[in-house]
């Protein structure tokens, strides 16, 4: 096989697996759009993707959206976690939306509030 064969081989692949880590991060939450009135930053979209998708959340499944992408070396104390979940539940409180603490699990939307979320974006025009 000559280079330019296996060179075009190589990009074909790559664009497979791009195409699978988007599927998997689309089923994860990680690209959840959130309605606009919460004013999300992009890191807490991810989060607020990953209690959307998700009856429980926990601590390590959000770190790995968040953060899944950095070596491991380079790592990050859990207690970001807590951080981004107080942010979060500031921006969403005059909604009406409340997160949930699952005390020894993580955290979680109810049904009742996944729905009103749901009902904010078919407002906003978003598709969830």
């Amino acid at each position: 096989m000559d280079v330019a064969a296996r060179l075009e081989a190589v990009e074909a692949e790559n664009d497979m697996l791009r195409a699978k880590v988007d599927q998997l991060e689309e089923l994860l939450g990680l690209h959840f759009p959130s309605p606009f009135s919460f004013t999300l930053t992009g890191q807490e979209m991810r989060v607020f993707g990953v209690l959307m998708k998700r009856e429980v959340a926990t601590k390590e499944m959000i770190m790995q959206g968040l953060y899944s992408h950095r070596p491991q070396d380079d790592e990050v104390e859990i207690r970001i976690v807590d951080v981004f979940i107080c942010k979060i539940r500031k921006k969403l409180a005059p909604h009406g939306v409340a997160i949930e603490t699952v005390w020894g699990h993580g955290y979680r939307l109810t049904q009742d509030t996944k729905a009103k979320v749901r009902g904010i974006m078919a407002q906003e025009g978003i598709a969830a």
